[in-house]
């Protein structure tokens, strides 16, 4: 059996003494979902709450840092602001409930500042069924979508030159549409290489994600460029990008991060190591409140 990076660890329970010594820990102010919630933030905010940093989403932009006594405002694609939230050279990021783009620019400062940054995310136990479930949206995970735009800290003046090839990189996930959506922004549309989790967080969410993104895929004729990565893995998901870029040297590549969280978080290293030759498209999900049941699985990785 292969076994998992020595950079992941995998807890059933997230403890207080899980936090290493000098280490803050960044996280949600109001989690909406049970997985979100994590019993050793409130232990650290009675032991030692200046370590302890909650954020409220405020805007496309910007976010609020809520402690005791103290609500200030930070600009997300400030990288002084952002490395300021901390003195620490240890950072722990709480993926789980914080939007992409407050966890990515974060992430991104801090990874850049030379910190040792390790981030945790929390697997749900099962997502909410969508009440009126189609071939595209098998469950009920998002209100709407902001639309295509950068995220904080990963614009890019400018794209590939005329004479570069791109292909267009999907991290697939159970809501089928939004890759699709993303491309069509793209004029003209590039070659397509999906990747899609597997193994999975369960067994068939595999087959459930392609079974979901049958249309884009035949749309975009790329069944057979089909590549894995295992979903609760950033590094598996890093290495899948740099096996296309070896396999495709000269091509510029559009990221669409609309999988897992853990692809997601993949990514975001990736074009931070590769800004030559890579952006990040997101489209900015609006998130239905408790759209996963219970709690998984909590891993940890560590970018040191």
């Amino acid at each position: 059996m292969k076994l998992p990076p020595t950079h992941t660890l995998r807890y059933d329970s997230f403890r207080l003494m899980d936090v290493q010594v000098d280490e803050t820990v960044i996280s949600i102010e109001t989690p909406l979902e049970e997985r979100g919630r994590i019993d050793a933030w409130n232990d650290l905010r009675r032991s030692d709450a200046d370590r302890l940093i909650l954020l409220r989403d405020t805007g496309p932009d910007t976010a609020m840092v809520i402690g005791d006594g103290e609500h200030r405002s930070i600009l997300l694609s400030d990288e002084a602001q952002l490395v300021a939230l901390s003195k620490n050279e240890k950072i722990l990021v709480d993926i789980t409930a914080l939007p992409h783009h407050i966890w990515a620019p974060i992430f991104q400062s801090f990874i850049k500042a030379g910190k040792k940054v390790r981030a945790l995310y929390v697997e749900p136990d099962g997502y909410k069924t969508h009440p009126s479930p189609a071939s595209a949206n098998l469950f009920d995970l998002s209100i709407s979508f902001g639309g295509l735009s950068p995220l904080p800290g990963f614009a890019k003046l400018s794209g590939p030159s005329d004479d570069e090839p791109a292909l267009f990189v999907a991290f697939l996930g159970f809501e089928g549409n939004r890759a699709e959506r993303i491309i069509n922004q793209l004029e003209p549309p590039p070659r397509v290489i999906p990747i899609v989790g597997a193994p999975g967080f369960q067994i068939n969410y595999p087959a459930i994600t392609v079974a979901c993104n049958r249309a884009f895929l035949g749309d975009f004729d790329c069944n057979s460029d089909i590549r894995l990565a295992k979903a609760s893995c950033p590094f598996e998901a890093y290495e899948a990008l740099a096996s296309i870029r070896r396999d495709f040297p000269d091509h510029y590549l559009y990221i669409a991060p609309v999988g897992t969280r853990p692809h997601a978080l993949g990514a975001i290293r990736y074009a931070i190591a590769n800004e030559s030759h890579c952006e990040i498209l997101f489209d900015h999900p609006v998130r239905q409140s408790n759209r996963t049941n219970g709690r998984g699985i909590i891993h940890v990785f560590s970018f040191i």
